[in-house]
């Protein structure tokens, strides 16, 4: 099961890429949703660096994000990244 949905728009700049994350009130308390991102954000933080610039990067959470490995995850986001035409350089 997928453990977020990725939504990835070209800015047209060459200012670094952004990641946002959305973490809807379905996850529980602003505790269980703040730990939900945080384990998004440990996920895409050593693929930060290895995208191209001029991009923004939504990750809507899904239920599997809780409690999913953080190692799943970040193959998914490679994954997804790969999809959307962005190269990672990271092993998939």
């Amino acid at each position: 099961m997928e453990s977020f949905t990725m939504y990835v728009h070209a800015r047209g700049d060459d200012a670094p890429t952004r990641f946002g994350f959305v973490v809807g009130r379905r996850f529980g308390t602003h505790v269980q949703r703040n730990r939900v991102k945080r384990r998004l954000r440990a996920a895409a933080r050593g693929l930060w660096e290895q995208l191209p610039r001029g991009y923004d990067v939504v990750c809507v959470a899904r239920s599997a994000a809780a409690t999913a490995p953080i190692e799943q995850i970040q193959r998914e986001m490679t994954r997804a990244l790969t999809q959307a035409g962005m190269q990672t350089g990271g092993e998939a």
